[in-house]
């Protein structure tokens, strides 16, 4: 298997776009498949959309149910505001047969056999092009053993191939051994996962396991399931994406700050600003998404921190000719635009307000990609890296995921300004600060007190596209806007923030 395309037998939608992204068109046609997780990760919802898809585009379609009733997978569909009018419902609950008197074999040897045959009948006599049983739980608590439970898998993986239906096996994980006996034994296994959080909502993810004589991109994938969608965030590979380099360098707009970082930032470098809370690098961020609105580029502006009103009056009012359209994270996916909502084209500049609790990494990554691809953004800023860190906290994959992001953008012609606070001295061997080894640029901002008068500064650390001032200067934010203005006075002539007790 590889993660690039090559020759594959013909694919089969399963109504998730994304999903047939990851699966690089979809199910293999007329081979059996597995869905398999935990209670709540959502298989009986793949199993519907799959069918409805399938009712779509003309397909015959069956749900053979061997644990609910009809009622409640019509409640089911509802819910998300389905119909499953064209897909055959056949409830198969299993009940024990009693044994032949002569039967020399076990009761739950002849139930799982009887069962087997029944379903394989079922399916062959409705001649469905696409199947989806629920769930093979019912048919393992009938195994008395591995070897057993695999015998009969087989035989009706070999009767379910001869009918010619793609078939869809619905399966919960347990730790009893035996789900790796059904997947040794289909054609292709996707594996869905639900984690739950310290704090916030859960966060679910699906990877593909094995798709015999097919290719697919291989790693975790988070997914989302709303109501009447589910919406798969494929993981990102910075290298299948590339855009045409165009002279997109940005100057700030203030004078002396350009004169500091030594010119514009480059088309698809990746900058940092650091500093202690409340010195100004969100402005200074800002600063820049200003303008590139001003220089007929669209920015797009990701907020972890502050609220609404904040943002509205440091920002909206402020953009001048560029506007803006605030968006909370769920409510953008209720319109069941993947990861993104319906965007008015018109705008060059998008203020996305991104509640940490209630988004997983790949949704995130997600968005970004669409605002870039589809409305050909050309400057990301993300505030702050602090609060994104806690997104990702229990994979501790920080670097990894932002060195991708940001060779992404690089790809892309897109510039990032990525801002994290920090109060000590930079610490490259510790997040956030350890983020600045891979960034391009690294502008530094702090407070420093003179004359019994809270000052600030700022410097940049490193630029590597070109030269940059090694002077600290001073720093100044008024209502007209950043001003940056002489060199910060000798080191004996001021006090370091560590000695300021704030």
């Amino acid at each position: 298997m590889t993660d690039r395309p090559t020759r594959s037998p013909a694919r089969v939608a399963t109504g998730i776009p994304e999903l047939d992204a990851v699966l690089h068109g979809g199910l293999l046609r007329e081979r059996i498949h597995l869905i398999e997780g935990r209670p709540g990760t959502g298989k009986t919802t793949f199993g519907l959309r799959y069918l409805i898809e399938g009712v779509r585009m003309g397909d015959s379609a069956l749900y053979l149910s061997l644990s609910e009733a009809e009622d409640e997978l019509r409640e089911t569909a509802a819910n998300h505001g389905w119909s499953l009018d064209g897909v055959e419902i056949v409830e198969m609950i299993p009940v024990p047969d009693q044994p032949a008197p002569q039967s020399i074999l076990l009761p739950t040897d002849s139930e799982l056999v009887g069962l087997v045959n029944r379903i394989a009948d079922r399916v062959e006599q409705a001649g469905a092009a696409r199947v989806v049983i629920d769930s093979m739980v019912e048919i393992r608590l009938l195994a008395r053993d591995s070897a057993h439970y695999r015998r009969q898998i087989i035989a009706l993986r070999e009767r379910l191939s001869g009918i010619g239906a793609t078939v869809l096996l619905l399966d919960d994980i347990t730790s009893d051994g035996l789900a790796f006996e059904l997947q040794s034994a289909v054609h292709g296994v996707i594996s869905l996962e639900y984690l739950e959080r310290s704090f916030g909502a859960a966060r679910r993810r699906l990877h593909v396991v094995k798709m015999r004589g097919g290719d697919f991109q291989s790693g975790w994938h988070d997914y989302k399931i709303l109501r009447g969608e589910i919406l798969v965030f494929p993981s990102l590979i910075a290298q299948e994406h590339h855009r045409r380099r165009r002279d997109n360098d940005l100057l700030s707009g203030v004078p002396g700050f350009d004169a500091l970082f030594g010119g514009a930032l480059s088309a698809g470098s990746s900058t940092m600003v650091l500093g202690p809370s409340g010195v100004g690098k969100t402005t200074l961020a800002l600063q820049y998404a200003l303008a590139a609105v001003r220089a007929g580029l669209k920015a797009a502006y990701f907020n972890f921190d502050e609220s609404e009103t904040t943002l509205r009056s440091r920002l909206v009012e402020d953009m001048g000719e560029g506007r803006a359209r605030d968006s909370n994270a769920d409510d953008e996916d209720e319109t069941g635009v993947a990861g993104g909502g319906t965007i008015d084209d018109a705008h060059d500049f998008f203020l996305r307000r991104v509640n940490p609790s209630r988004i997983s990494p790949g949704e995130f990554i997600w968005k970004v990609r669409r605002l870039v691809e589809d409305q050909d953004v050309r400057l990301v800023i993300i505030d702050s890296i602090n609060s994104y860190l806690d997104v990702i906290r229990d994979e501790k994959s920080l670097l990894p995921q932002m060195n991708e992001l940001f060779s992404y953008l690089s790809n892309m012609s897109v510039m990032a300004i990525v801002v994290g606070a920090h109060s000590q001295r930079l610490d490259t061997s510790k997040e956030p600060d350890a983020v600045s080894i891979i960034t391009d640029n690294i502008i530094s901002m702090r407070y420093y007190e003179r004359d019994n008068v809270v000052c600030k500064a700022v410097c940049v650390l490193k630029k590597r596209q070109g030269r940059h001032a090694t002077e600290i200067r001073e720093l100044e934010l008024t209502d007209d806007g950043i001003q940056v203005g002489a060199r910060v006075p000798r080191a004996e002539d001021t006090i370091g923030v560590e000695n300021l007790g704030v």
